[in-house]
């Protein structure tokens, strides 16, 4: 997954209306950006700096933006100008990631899985996660996410006699795994965006964009 992964998933059934919000977005900091349908077939590896997105037939449209942060406040931002609900997931180092959830604008819930992991003091107990209100909010069954919102201590995070905790034993990946939130995202119905798809949007940010939007979203 890489040493940093921003992902936003917002409620709607038009992925061409969040792209142009998106972009106005980027206008208003003074970088103009065309988005692509499709593939980048000079480069089938991707582009970290392209921003991926795809939406789902259960009404979710997904932005993977990679080295954007903080992803929640892009949240906040697409929410209060779209009038709607989103789930922001943060991964650093594969190991430690990060769920927001937003909703018009304001920040309802958050949840860290490993607290412990830049030391005391970094993540206090609002990171603690609220699964019944996530499910409430995105009307989901709470026994379907609520085995996500565990936080693992450090200490068990580091044994290697034990196997790292899984939220359903059917996932693939444990909770110590970031691509965790693609399984977290499964059950919200919320679709990860494939880069090689033909219908997947992209928008070229380049190094210089993703740098002044994570500037920009840093500043409020």
């Amino acid at each position: 997954m890489g040493v940093l992964l921003s992902a936003v998933a917002v409620r709607s059934a038009d992925a061409d209306e969040v792209v142009d919000v998106f972009l106005s977005m980027m206008r208003g900091i003074g970088h103009r950006r065309e988005p692509v349908v499709g593939p980048d077939r000079s480069n089938p590896h991707g582009d970290p700096n392209d921003v991926l997105c795809s939406a789902s037939a259960t009404g979710w449209v997904t932005l993977v933006l990679h080295y954007v942060v903080p992803p929640e406040k892009l949240a906040i931002e697409l929410t209060r100008r779209l009038g709607t609900v989103s789930s922001a997931v943060q991964v650093y180092e594969d190991v430690l990631w990060m769920h927001h959830l937003v909703d018009a604008g304001a920040e309802l819930d958050r949840f860290v899985n490993l607290p412990a992991y830049f030391g005391p003091g970094e993540f206090d107990d609002s990171w603690i996660g609220d699964a019944a209100l996530v499910a409430r909010t995105l009307g989901i069954d709470p026994t379907e996410v609520a085995p996500y919102f565990r936080q693992v201590a450090l200490p068990r995070s580091r044994d290697r006699w034990r196997r790292p905790p899984k939220a359903h034993a059917e996932d693939e990946y444990d909770l110590l795994n970031g691509w965790v939130v693609t399984e977290l995202w499964g059950r919200m119905g919320i679709t990860w965006p494939a880069a090689a798809a033909t219908s997947t949007i992209r928008v070229p940010l380049g190094s210089d964009g993703t740098d002044a939007l994570s500037a920009w979203l840093r500043s409020f």
